[in-house]
């Protein structure tokens, strides 16, 4: 390459650096500048696959979180995205220790002869044969880990390094501000929804099991065709998170209704299904703040919080809307809340067993529930279970 080639490529170099630099500054989700990066860089650097993992639980685990690819591993980011292990039991945490990028450029090789990890044996099979590591690091603080690889053995050299340091530390930049802003405002908000919980003794816990059972029933629907193009990773993150919100509404139910013990007569059940509705407008109000900044956040979260009483039968409320006219994120949440509801112990009634409560679940297929999500119950009765069994202690 001549004098003039290499001076148009660093200039290109250059300017690309400058739009990443600005992306990031237009407070765009992060999911956006990954994209960005991986569009824009790929000329200069032999990448097919870069990701991103975050070290949780104050540095014990580590998380592959975010992802980006072309076309050569298209099925990567599916099975690896949300993948999570002890950080101890992995060699990166000597990057984490060292703080000092690492390349290996032979993935097979290095593997060889060695008790193969899962994440490992998930690369190999997706065609990762090479890669180069960063830590990524907010005020000198290792928070995750960088990967930038490639489907060809024996392709990174030093001089890749420097490059991929500066890129390594704009990602850092945009975790860094994305991450923390979407947490402090969704904090906020779920800071709310744990007041509403608090107001009514009887919840216990209700909030963390059905964001697990939320989760869990969304991954295991994901492995239906039907919804494996609209059920990913952040569909099952999000779910998760924004799941806790669906009675966040009741903070604006008086606490002689909240908290009456006996049944509730007509009028008063009438001003408690307002909740969904005060948990919609509370949300939207969130949403357009957020959306002044070309973000949007909490629109999962609307649709758990107004929809989670709707019936696929269209007998429920606030709306009576039936099938899949009911997003789907609030038809997945309302399975997880009454099955919550049915096996957890309240001050009108002790916890119903898990057998009991999963056979109401399935008689209330193609009424009161999706088909297809209240079918969980019988097709994956044992990952269902096991997760029941791990709360049980907490429940009853």
């Amino acid at each position: 390459m001549g004098i003039k080639e290499k001076s148009i490529m660093n200039s290109d170099k250059f300017n690309s650096l400058i739009s990443l630099i600005e992306n990031i500054n237009m407070n765009k989700p992060f999911k956006d500048i990954l994209d960005y990066i991986y569009d824009s860089f790929s000329a200069y650097i032999p990448y097919t696959y870069i990701g991103i993992a975050l070290i949780e639980d104050d540095g014990e685990t580590i998380k592959a979180s975010f992802g980006a690819s072309g076309k050569n591993h298209k099925n990567l980011p599916k099975r690896l995205l949300g993948y999570k292990t002890n950080i101890y039991d992995t060699s990166l945490i000597k990057i984490v220790q060292t703080g000092k990028e690492r390349i290996i450029n032979d993935l097979e090789d290095y593997t060889k002869g060695k008790s193969i990890k899962e994440y490992n044996k998930i690369l190999l099979e997706e065609g990762i044969r090479s890669s180069i590591t960063f830590p990524l690091k907010n005020n000198k603080k290792v928070i995750g880990i960088i990967f930038f690889s490639s489907n060809r053995k024996n392709i990174y050299k030093k001089e890749h390094i420097d490059f991929l340091k500066i890129i390594a530390n704009s990602i850092a930049l945009g975790l860094e501000k994305t991450i923390f802003i979407d947490d402090m405002i969704i904090g906020s908000v779920q800071a709310l929804a744990k007041l509403a919980e608090q107001r009514d003794r009887n919840t216990g816990e209700h909030l963390k099991r059905i964001s697990v059972y939320s989760r869990l029933l969304a991954k295991l629907l994901s492995k239906n065709k039907k919804y494996s193009d609209i059920i990913n990773i952040d569909y099952i993150d999000n779910i998760e998170r924004f799941s806790t919100l669906h009675d966040i509404g009741k903070v604006g139910i008086r606490d002689d209704i909240l908290l009456k013990a006996g049944r509730l007569t007509p009028e008063e059940f009438s001003i408690m299904q307002a909740h969904t509705i005060y948990g919609s407008w509370v949300l939207k109000t969130a949403e357009k703040k957020v959306q002044k900044n070309g973000r949007s956040i909490f629109s999962m979260g609307i649709e758990i919080a107004e929809g989670h009483h709707e019936k696929w039968d269209g007998s429920g409320y606030p709306y009576g809307k039936a099938g899949e006219d009911i997003p789907l994120s609030a038809r997945i949440v309302a399975v997880a809340d009454v099955f919550d509801a049915l096996t957890s112990k309240r001050s009108y009634k002790d916890a119903f067993s898990y057998e009991y409560s999963r056979n109401i679940i399935i008689s209330e297929s193609g009424k009161s529930f999706d088909p297809d999500i209240a079918g969980l119950f019988i097709e994956y009765d044992d990952e269902i279970r096991k997760v029941y069994e791990r709360f049980k202690s907490q429940i009853i």
